[in-house]
């Protein structure tokens, strides 16, 4: 669909001048892409029923008649041969009907500027003369906004297709990195059992070795996910498999982890194994945060609300900052000076994405509070 970048405020008012210029009790705003849909509305009381957002396939809209050349003028539309067969025009309750083309300055027709009303209505020549008009100043209002949006929006389509190019490179590259590296570990337990006296020095070497592993996997992770093996499982179970498992590391930084259920909760269609991964890092982080602190708190909060399994993490730490919450999750940034690789967010983000869920980040001074929404199985 293509991309509608319009000042809503700008078509409301048009409207606003519409309704004080033709007699009609609904005035709208409709667009044209693969269907005919309503992009603004102005009711007066007892107009027709016509709203935002309203769709039809195009065969069924009136206004697929109007034509670039000139307003389409229709008094009665139950006794016009055009429209008398349309089953929309009973049901919106579309009595009368004027439409104008708005047509961009390039010649492309992006919509229609249309009055209709229950009743039949003559419309005057004043009255279509002055709907013509104002579909001109609204042609102006909407090439000029999207001349000035269109040269952003390829930038940044120029700039994503060079990051997925850069990211296609880098996970050949970490591919190529990864196999290697297992034969370099092999070698090096080889030599150390050789030579007693680099013994003292064997875990360091491993233990770099395994964080530079580990490092690869996570960026393939990111580049690269994964499909979920999805299972029927209880959300629940897999929150507190996880919580127990980080009991011991969150009483080393003091901090007391507490469940809330609220309701019963369905089922989810979900990749355990992945999404223990998903709590893992997201706890650890909310445990982290409270570092500097003498005591602290996690509290997670899990209830069903329209169709989704929300889970809340909140913390009591010192919240992130403004100026950066925005790229909280971007791959490789970290706020946790220099002791992280800023791979785990992404990692979650990108796993959630996988599961059809989403992801959203609230903070301030008293707090973070993460929240995973993930669709039930009903």
């Amino acid at each position: 669909m293509e991309e509608r970048n319009i000042n809503e405020k700008a078509v409301w008012d048009v409207l606003q001048m519409a309704s004080e210029v033709v007699g009609s009790r609904t005035l709208f705003v409709g667009v044209f892409d693969e269907q005919f849909s309503v992009m603004k509305a102005f009711n007066k009381e007892g107009g027709s029923l016509v709203e935002d957002g309203l769709t039809l396939p195009l065969e069924l809209a009136v206004c697929n008649l109007v034509t670039c050349d000139e307003p389409l003028v229709i008094p009665n539309t139950i006794r016009d041969v055009r429209t008398s067969n349309l089953a929309i025009i009973d049901g919106a309750r579309v009595g009368s009907y004027l439409g104008t083309p708005i047509v961009l300055e390039d010649g492309r027709m992006f919509g229609t500027l249309c009055a209709v009303d229950p009743d039949p209505y003559q419309f005057s020549e004043s009255e279509i003369q002055g709907l013509n008009r104002l579909a001109g100043i609204l042609s102006h209002i909407i090439y000029k906004n999207q001349a000035a949006v269109l040269p952003k929006i390829e930038e940044k389509i120029l700039q994503l297709d060079k990051l997925a190019l850069v990211g296609q490179l880098a996970a050949g590259l970490a591919h190529e990195i990864r196999n290697p590296m297992q034969s370099v570990r092999g070698f090096i337990q080889f030599l150390f059992n050789e030579n007693e006296q680099a013994e003292p020095f064997q875990k360091i070497v491993l233990d770099e070795l395994d964080r530079m592993n580990e490092l690869i996997n996570n960026f393939l992770l990111v580049t690269q996910p994964t499909a979920p093996k999805k299972e029927i499982v209880s959300i629940v179970e897999v929150i507190h498999d996880t919580v127990a498992f980080l009991k011991s590391e969150a009483a080393l930084y003091n901090v007391e982890m507490n469940v809330r259920i609220e309701g019963a909760i369905p089922l989810v269609s979900i990749d355990p194994a992945q999404m223990r991964q998903v709590f893992m890092n997201l706890l650890k982080n909310a445990i982290e945060a409270m570092e500097k602190k003498k005591r602290g708190e996690v509290n997670l909060i899990i209830k069903e609300w329209e169709g989704w399994a929300l889970i809340d993490i909140q913390d009591t730490g010192s919240g992130i900052p403004l100026s950066i919450i925005n790229k909280v999750g971007n791959p490789f940034f970290s706020t946790k000076d220099g002791t992280g690789m800023g791979l785990g967010l992404s990692i979650c983000k990108t796993i959630i994405n996988e599961h059809n869920g989403k992801l959203a980040i609230e903070s301030d001074e008293n707090g973070t509070v993460v929240t995973v929404k993930l669709p039930l199985t009903l």
